[in-house]
């Protein structure tokens, strides 16, 4: 009986000790799903936050820069809007047939023309670049440029290979083409067109020796919940891109 008794006391306490550990585990999962669904509702408030800060600097803030306060439901943050502007300048990627507009003289009046010196133009690999440049009597000068590598538009110019320095650093440049400051001067704009074979990406690069005319706004928003959760979204906006079915030339 004193046998039994002691088998039938065990089992009950290993049994409790089961159950207990269950009881935890299923405790602590529950804990952790609405810790989850708590985060994500407040990254949810976050971003919320942060993308109408955004939008309220974009309509707000002028291209010469400043910032305004967030304050969304216990949300609080800042949207701050800085002009774009350098000794060089990037493009987002480009694919094959896309074109991005430079300004070389100020929006929108076109006024205080860029003349900084030579403009050294640079891109990717195993593409070319159709060059346009518009002028401040709206005469054309355009120009053709292959990459070092190989040929793709017939009779075109070559690129040269990129040295140190030559390019903006935050792409992979591999040709650079120089303009001359006695073309560049009084110029309004500059149209850089991708040509290539297949489907390759490239960005195109710009870089002088001054500081070239504002190219747009680059806005920074973050915003942080009263729980410490942070979101943080940033976007460049340009000033006006010219359709791409403008100043064309099928080679």
């Amino acid at each position: 009986m004193k046998n039994q008794s002691g088998q039938i006391l065990l089992i009950v306490v290993l049994l409790s000790t089961v159950l207990l550990t269950i009881g935890f585990s299923v405790s602590q999962i529950t804990t952790q799903e609405t810790q989850i669904a708590k985060l994500e509702e407040e990254s949810k408030k976050a971003f919320a936050a942060a993308e109408a800060g955004l939008d309220r600097a974009l309509k707000e803030v002028p291209v010469a820069g400043g910032s305004i306060l967030i304050s969304f439901e216990g949300v609080t943050g800042m949207a701050e809007v800085q002009s774009t502007q350098g000794t060089t300048f990037t493009t987002p990627l480009l694919r094959k047939d896309e074109q991005y507009t430079f300004y070389l003289a100020d929006y929108p009046g076109f006024v205080n023309p860029w003349s900084g010196g030579d403009l050294k133009i640079c891109f990717g690999s195993d593409v070319a670049l159709e060059l346009t440049l518009i002028k401040q009597d709206y005469s054309i000068i355009k120009y053709a440029v292959n990459p070092t590598s190989t040929s793709i538009i017939s009779n075109a110019s070559s690129a040269s290979s990129v040295n140190p320095d030559d390019c903006p650093t935050d792409f992979n440049f591999t040709n650079k083409y120089p303009i001359s400051s006695a073309d560049i001067s009084n110029s309004r704009l500059l149209i850089g067109r991708v040509m290539a074979n297949s489907s390759i990406s490239t960005k195109i690069g710009f870089k002088g020796p001054a500081n070239f005319p504002i190219q747009g706004k680059t806005i920074t928003s973050s915003a942080t919940t009263s729980t410490g959760v942070s979101k943080k979204i940033q976007l460049f906006q340009s000033y006006p891109q010219i359709p791409a079915d403008f100043f064309v030339t099928s080679f």
